[in-house]
């Protein structure tokens, strides 16, 4: 069995997330296809593993969220996501044309 040896770490999230932030770790153990607008479904479980982490996937409507402007959806400088459970930390946030996708990393359960 091969040991899992990199497994991402938070880090401080930037004041304005910019509508599009991605941990810089990803980019170096990404598994996307250059020009693919979505991961297959391989694709997303070799990414979580290449991470050492589960990814909980939080999609939003722009009405639940008043901190973003509803004339200006691609300001989020005064949102601050909450992670929808304890443990969980940052590593993913982007504009899609139906809201705000944040990915949220947990810890692998051992076992």
């Amino acid at each position: 069995m091969t040991e899992q040896t990199f497994k991402i770490k938070p880090i401080d999230v930037p004041g304005d997330l910019d509508s599009y932030w991605f941990h810089p770790d990803i980019a170096k153990h990404d598994t996307i296809t250059d020009g693919a607008e979505h991961y297959t479904n391989e694709q997303w479980l070799q990414l979580k593993k290449n991470l050492g982490i589960e990814i909980i996937y939080d999609h939003w409507d722009y009405q639940d969220i008043p901190e973003i402007p509803s004339d200006d959806s691609a300001d989020w400088s005064n949102w601050k996501p909450v992670p929808p459970e304890e443990g969980l930390f940052l590593i993913a946030a982007y504009d899609t044309e139906d809201g705000p996708v944040l990915w949220w990393a947990k810890e692998k359960e051992e076992g």
